[in-house]
């Protein structure tokens, strides 16, 4: 079914032909391995997203997304160097710019009442006491806007950013009227795609990215003061 000893082309091969995936012994079988050796590989392949394994369950297929195993990779390379972070931020950057109209005309009046559903949440949480952080809304606030985007791959990257942004430290120095003023260009999102001024929406977009781009200078700034 697959080359000798390859688990990962022969689960490639199972998803595609909707083949439900045998044992260890099995495929300790099938593969001329020995069980350790796929269990190995099976942890390998658990790591990269592509199965999950169950007690009494057996190995599940999952729906790959390289979401997964970009954010592994990437929590690996913060902790060698935590500047890797800005360069992936920038990425996102240009990703969220360069998507932004072919993913907003295609918003639902549903999705554009979700927005503004996560704007409210994340006010609430900054004027709490003590103040919440709204990391969970951030993440899937950018991640809505781009929900109907037809790139698996581009909403994969932005996934993976969303991912590793709390361990970065971004948030370190983030405090309540920072983060209000933040929200507030979310909020302008929200009314401009509500009024279909994509354009007013982009800008506001840009100029909160911004914002989030000088709190991680002062906060690497203060770092190796």
């Amino acid at each position: 079914m697959a080359e000798k000893n390859d688990l990962l082309s022969y689960l490639a091969k199972s998803a595609v032909e909707k083949n439900p995936i045998p044992s260890i012994q099995v495929l300790s079988q099938q593969l001329g391995i020995s069980a350790a050796s796929v269990r190995e590989q099976l942890e390998v392949a658990r790591r990269l997203g592509v199965v999950e394994v169950k007690p009494k369950v057996g190995i599940q297929p999952r729906e790959f997304s390289l979401s997964e195993p970009l954010a592994t990779a990437l929590s690996y390379g913060l902790a060698v160097d935590n500047t890797l972070f800005d360069q992936f931020a920038d990425l996102r950057k240009h990703l969220e710019s360069s998507y932004w109209y072919e993913s907003v005309t295609n918003l639902t009046h549903a999705d554009i009442d979700q927005l503004q559903r996560l704007v409210d949440q994340a006010v609430e949480r900054i004027q709490n006491q003590p103040m919440q952080m709204p990391e969970k809304e951030h993440r899937e606030f950018h991640l809505t806007i781009f929900k109907r985007l037809e790139n698996q791959a581009v909403i994969s990257l932005l996934e993976a950013y969303w991912d590793v942004y709390h361990k970065a430290g971004v948030t370190l120095l983030m405090d309540r009227d920072y983060l209000l003023t933040v929200w507030h260009y979310h909020q302008l999102m929200v009314d401009a795609l509500r009024d279909r001024e994509f354009e007013k929406g982009f800008q506001a977009l840009l100029i909160h990215m911004d914002l989030v781009k000088q709190v991680r200078k002062a906060e690497l700034k203060q770092r190796f003061e």
